[in-house]
């Protein structure tokens, strides 16, 4: 999956004199006041890899984009700009970019950053050798396959990627099998990043200590605990302001609000349960505040060739029996937006993207369990969800919908990295998660969990009108025509009633005052070379 994929919302509940006093942390990862220089934050809770071609959830992919870069990244304003690219040419047709790689891009250690490094770096994250032959673990796929040539190296048919060419040194040549016009978008995430060839053929966990291509390098690393970045002095951007970071990891990274507190962190989310108390103008942290919408969202998603869900009928009566609009208004107290259909606001310069025919309607739901081939409710068999973590939303949903229709809801609740590595199988009749956006373009949200064949649609979803749409969105560069294009493939999302969209999330964040230059964006916190500490 991918962050793009999802955004684990730890909910552990550790008492702050265990966070400050009991667990060891490397070196002086504590340090009692701000520091001119130093960055601290909270990372995750449990992290598994910084490899980029193995990386899917937001939070690891937070920090490889701190480590490694690749050919673009997005500014401030969420536009693809080149980064390891001096130029990009993009021929008519949209099938064949040229890059001309910067003279001044080079590794950690000083060594240049060839065209070379840029293919292998391309095809190591679409071979599925890569994840131990199993390509469903690799991140890539859902932003590289439109290169030529990838779904044959995914498939096993062939062990390079063609479409990927070095022409020279400083000269590599993309060529895709079809338009996209996110792709310098795509290029700028994670799995397409940049590394070196001879890290990963010295030792398995290279990615612990790798030669960097991003802002920042590795200085000291314990996964279970805390990890130091120092700047790279190599970086072409120039060796960050920063002169260290500071990042809790595994059971240290608990309760990130309690660390903000005790002045462990200057960076920490603001959960839900401490939002009265952020928001109030009179307290301690609301001159802290910053708040941004996100592109992301919490929804469950239904198989459609699984009793009872495999009756439309079934799905729809799911969707309009539950009052979605009441878990912003009520459950998050409205500091989320409510999910009218998939696409999150604000994307596309879109305030709202409406959906018809899908308010909640209590009537019409219990009609369409009479008109399913079921015939009441009591003939219906349990309908299982899985999650991960505490199940918040599916509980609020289990109880109305058994209470208001009848229907038997089961919920499963699975620990997170079997969770992760169970979706891409596809044997969950149902499941619930929070997606962020990786790019800010519906495509990010769409295209993956729903197209056709794509590596996150986690229930098989296939509907050829759906995927003629984006395919029309994907080759389309006028704005205007994209948003229509993407209005209809949302409603017909929600028309063939395969996701119940919860809420479209919005950011809270704390940030110390000595913290300059913070940017947070529709997809949250992206780069930290822009930041600077004045203790």
């Amino acid at each position: 999956m991918n962050a793009r994929l999802p955004l684990v919302r730890t909910q552990f509940a550790i008492l702050t004199l265990c966070l400050l006093m009991c667990i060891p942390l490397l070196g002086s990862m504590q340090p009692a006041r701000a520091e001119d220089g130093v960055l601290r934050m909270a990372g995750p809770v449990d992290l598994q890899t910084l490899d980029p071609a193995l990386a899917k959830d937001l939070s690891t992919i937070f920090l490889v984009r701190q480590i490694f870069t690749g050919l673009t990244r997005l500014d401030e304003n969420l536009e693809p700009i080149p980064a390891l690219a001096d130029s990009i040419e993009i021929s008519d047709d949209g099938l064949t970019y040229l890059f001309t790689l910067r003279r001044d891009a080079r590794f950690a250690d000083g060594r240049d950053i060839t065209a070379d490094d840029v293919v292998y770096s391309l095809t190591r994250a679409l071979d599925p050798a890569t994840a131990g032959g199993d390509a469903s673990q690799l991140a890539a796929p859902t932003f590289l396959a439109d290169i030529a040539g990838a779904r044959e190296l995914l498939s096993g048919e062939a062990t390079t990627l063609a479409g990927v060419r070095a022409i020279d040194e400083l000269t590599l040549e993309i060529e895709l099998v079809q338009p996209r016009s996110t792709f310098l978008m795509r290029l700028a995430t994670g799995p397409a990043s940049v590394i070196d060839v001879e890290d990963v053929e010295e030792r398995d966990d290279w990615w612990t200590d790798p030669n960097a291509t991003g802002p920042f390098v590795i200085d000291q690393f314990d996964i279970s605990s805390a990890m130091m970045l120092q700047p790279n002095e190599n970086f072409y951007r120039g060796a960050p302001a920063l002169k260290e970071v500071q990042i809790l990891l595994g059971a240290n990274a608990f309760q990130p609000l309690n660390l903000y507190q005790n002045d462990v962190v200057d960076i920490a989310p603001v959960g839900f349960f401490s939002l009265d108390r952020a928001l109030d103008p009179a307290s301690d942290l609301y001159p802290d505040l910053l708040q941004s919408d996100l592109f992301a969202v919490e929804y469950v998603a239904f198989r459609t060739d699984v009793e009872p869900l495999n009756d439309p009928n079934i799905r729809r009566a799911l969707i309009l029996g539950f009052p979605r609009e009441k878990v912003a208004e009520v459950s998050f107290s409205g500091r989320v937006a409510p999910a009218e259909g998939f696409i999150p606001n604000g994307m596309l310069g879109q305030d709202v993207w409406t959906v018809d025919g899908w308010d909640y309607d209590l009537d019409a739901a219990r009609q369409a369990i009479l008109d399913s081939a079921f015939g009441s409710a009591e003939n219906v068999p349990p309908i299982t969800i899985y999650a991960n973590g505490p199940p918040n939303r599916l509980i609020s949903f289990k109880e109305v919908i058994e209470a208001d229709l009848g229907l038997r809801i089961d919920v499963v609740s699975v620990e997170w990295t079997e969770y992760l590595s169970t979706l891409p199988r596809q044997t969950y009749p149902a499941y619930s998660i929070y997606w962020g956006a990786d790019f800010p373009d519906p495509e990010s949200l769409l295209l993956p969990l729903f197209g056709s064949g794509q590596a996150d649609n986690y229930i098989g979803y296939s509907n050829p009108a759906f995927d003629e749409l984006l395919a029309q969105a994907a080759a389309e560069q006028d704005s205007d025509v994209r948003v229509e294009l993407y209005r209809q493939a949302n409603q017909l999302l929600m028309d063939d009633s395969v996701v119940l969209p919860f809420y479209y999330d919005r950011s809270y964040m704390l940030v110390r005052p000595w913290v300059q230059g913070v940017q947070l964006t529709p997809l949250g916190i992206l780069y930290l070379d822009s930041i600077s500490v004045e203790g």
